[in-house]
């Protein structure tokens, strides 16, 4: 009885000391305090554009005053997740992409415009791919489709703000992004550096985006290891709860593998569904998994990312229930949003100094002086964004980005120019076939041999050659002569072939020649910024008109035709295949002189000029081409010619000649695909009004000497070149179908 009195006086004087402290413990907290919230990670997969709905999953997130502790993402989840980490809104991430140019970031390299001049006339004759590079002596290919200039200069862009955090603990919300090393197909976790750096290098898509080299590994897409980083959320915040968003594609079933392509895509798919599955097995009963039903929508298809947005939020809305129990009240969640570490809406700094990191054998100061800043300039990211893109469209470089840092208080620019991988020199191809229904057909390829960097100030020398119908051979060598790049020297030998039919009005039968033609000058002049060019030329050209065929004419032999030219040139067009904005002119004076070792002093000028309008998906193209011999007799190899597909469609090319000749044409041009897409083939239907001639002498240039002709069209902006299918007539009798791949802008 002792004992069990002493134990229940203990447990009086227990109670009354519980009481005491429950009561003293409540007296200092308020009265409306919340109780202790869960903590939160959040999770964002990978899978190209699908992953634009993570955009709209951190909607209803904000909407529901979700604090996120943390975030991990891989791809396009470590893209989304790193510039939510940075403090970016999700209303102005949805804007954002609704901006974005897509087919624009997923091409390396500025716009057209913005080339080299240089580089716009190679463009007329060879492709616009990488090329293939030539290193040390062996064929160097490229390591993916794309370089990946445009998406980095993006993303460069987007993460501003925290341009000077390099340990992603000091973001607004502590983040990781996800690669995988390519050397071991080991997943690696981005936890400090660039940011825009680590996003790019989780976005590596295997084959299409080059690799990225961090700390020495080099990245590539972090879905081909861990697709869904839930292990690395738990282990960068221990989160209570777990928010993990998959917007992977699911597998394609065995009706659609069909194809060598689709095989490889379904094995890539494989590895990536795997590793998903293993980290979402490890979701406890807290844990959320939001899964936006995505359909049909392509992991390229980023011109749908508004909808992507909206079937993101409507996903997160099926769990509002799940994800209510983790909301706190509004004066919580704005001491949640204070408290997180501050980072600038916009950081536009002043430039106290600029380095330049450059790995090529270029000066210096080319970069520099194509960079149009210098210090005391206050940062404007798109402007700078674009002189870098002029600077990689120079064809130098694997890459051109910045860095900005704080030293002593200043902030300085890194601009970092790195060599291609591929090399310095380069081999590119051409490629022209033509075929119409009356069985006539051309067929040229061509191949060029490019050495570049062959000193700072840029030197190139080009070796090309054309086999087929028409045959060339020419070997030239461009100088720059300063580092601005705006006059240069570009002395050159030339040799080459090409069958020329001559019409003639008495006769219905063709005469045709073959040229031959070989000449040695030198061109000097100043490049126009990058819109034009005016070019002085001295040349020494000799050569024969053989005939193959038709009536013997007095042009048979020899002839030399030594001189000069004056030209000017401007050229803005957006594409040479199919052009949309921009413009193009080119006024030439040519002139043979007897004192230089010419047969005679013979003068030609000629014009030409385009201007497309555009609006929607239509564009209308006005032209005018104007040429005329001003004195001499011209030779066969001086005519101008006319005939072929938008060069008075219905006569066959070259079917038309003379000492003058006038062209003027309204092409139309309908985009049939969706313009706003990446990773397309662009498909047109068009036609055009045409009206024109070709005289021997002024008087008789009449209105009813005038020609009408015209087109309707199919094409498509291959890899390969601009493809048409074309049918044309000219003057009620004549009419031919074509086929053309090759350049015609």
């Amino acid at each position: 009885m002792r004992n069990c009195r002493a134990n229940r006086g203990l447990s009086y004087q227990g109670f009354a000391l519980l009481l005491l402290v429950v009561l003293g413990v409540t007296s200092s907290v308020p009265a409306d305090a919340a109780p202790e919230r869960s903590r939160v990670g959040l999770v964002l997969g990978g899978g190209g554009a699908r992953g634009t709905a993570h955009v709209g999953v951190l909607q209803l997130l904000e909407e529901l005053r979700i604090p996120v502790d943390c975030v991990a993402g891989t791809s396009m989840g470590a893209i989304i997740g790193g510039l939510y980490a940075a403090g970016m809104t999700p209303k102005e991430m949805d804007q954002t992409l609704q901006r974005i140019d897509w087919p624009a970031v997923f091409n390396d390299g500025p716009p057209r415009a913005d080339l080299p001049f240089r580089t716009k006339q190679e463009q007329r004759v060879l492709l616009t791919t990488n090329g293939i590079g030539i290193k040390n002596g062996q064929v160097q290919l490229p390591q993916g489709l794309l370089q990946g200039q445009n998406l980095q200069l993006l993303l460069e862009e987007l993460a501003l703000p925290a341009a000077n955090v390099h340990d992603f603990d000091k973001l607004t919300i502590s983040y990781r992004a996800v690669a995988t090393n390519l050397a071991t197909g080991t997943p690696v976790v981005l936890k400090s550096g660039d940011l825009s750096r680590a996003m790019r290098a989780s976005m590596s898509i295997p084959s299409i985006l080059v690799p990225i080299t961090i700390d020495g590994k080099l990245l590539v897409d972090g879905g081909v290891s861990n697709n869904v980083p839930v292990d690395v959320a738990r282990e960068l915040c221990h989160p209570d709860v777990i928010i993990a968003v998959d917007v992977g594609a699911p597998l394609a079933p065995a009706s659609e593998l069909t194809s060598v392509l689709s095989i490889t895509s379904q094995l890539t798919s494989i590895l990536t569904v795997r590793n998903v599955q293993q980290q979402l097995k490890t979701l406890g009963h807290r844990d959320i998994l939001i899964t936006p039903d995505l359909k049909d929508i392509s992991s390229i298809a980023f011109h749908r990312s508004p909808e992507a947005v909206q079937i993101g939020y409507a996903a997160a809305e099926t769990q509002r229930s799940a994800l209510s129990q983790l909301s706190v009240s509004p004066d919580a969640y704005q001491a949640y949003l204070a408290a997180r570490p501050s980072l600038p809406n916009a950081y536009n700094p002043v430039i106290s100094f600029i380095r330049i990191k450059n790995s090529t054998r270029l000066s210096d100061q080319v970069i520099a002086d194509q960079l149009h800043v210098k210090p005391g300039d206050r940062i404007d990211p798109q402007q700078l964004s674009r002189n870098l893109n002029v600077i990689y469209g120079m064809g130098d470089f694997q890459q051109v980005s910045y860095l900005l840092t704080e030293e002593d208080g200043k902030t300085g620019l890194i601009v970092e120019a790195v060599e291609r991988h591929i090399g310095k020199d380069t081999l590119n191809f051409g490629l022209f076939l033509g075929a119409n229904a009356k069985t006539d057909s051309m067929f040229n390829l061509s191949v060029a041999y490019t050495m570049a960097q062959l000193n700072s100030l840029g030197g190139q020398w080009r070796n090309f050659v054309q086999i087929g119908e028409n045959v060339k051979l020419e070997t030239d060598f461009y100088q720059p002569l300063n580092t601005a790049q705006e006059y240069y020297i570009n002395p050159y030998l030339s040799y080459q072939q090409y069958n020329l039919d001559i019409q003639n009005n008495s006769s219905p039968e063709s005469t045709r020649f073959r040229v031959r033609q070989a000449q040695m000058g030198i061109e000097g002049g100043r490049n126009l910024e990058h819109w034009g060019r005016l070019s002085l030329g001295l040349h020494y050209t000799t050569g024969s008109n053989d005939l193959q065929f038709g009536q013997p004419s007095s042009s048979e032999g020899n002839f030399n035709d030594s001189g000069y030219s004056i030209g000017w040139a401007a050229d803005t067009l957006d594409s040479l295949n199919f052009p949309t904005s921009g413009y193009f002119a080119n006024l030439y004076y040519y002139s043979t002189l007897k004192d230089l070792g010419a047969d005679q002093n013979f003068q030609a000028l000629s014009l030409n000029a385009s201007k497309p309008y555009t609006w929607g998906k239509s564009t209308l193209i006005p032209r005018l081409r104007l040429a005329g011999t001003l004195s001499g007799d011209p030779g066969p190899q001086n005519l101008f010619l006319l005939g072929g597909f938008l060069n008075l469609s219905g006569y066959q090319m070259g079917q038309i000649s003379g000492q003058y000749i006038a062209l003027g044409q309204l092409i139309y041009m309908h985009r049939l695909d969706e313009a706003s897409a990446a990773f397309t083939i662009p498909l047109y239907a068009g036609g055009s009004l045409e009206v024109g001639g070709a005289w021997n002498n002024l008087d008789e240039v009449t209105f009813n000497s005038l020609i009408p002709a015209g087109s309707l069209f199919l094409g498509a902006d291959t890899p390969l070149g601009p493809l048409y299918l074309g049918a044309g007539l000219a003057d009620d009798s004549n009419a031919s179908l074509y086929l053309l791949l090759g350049r015609l802008f």
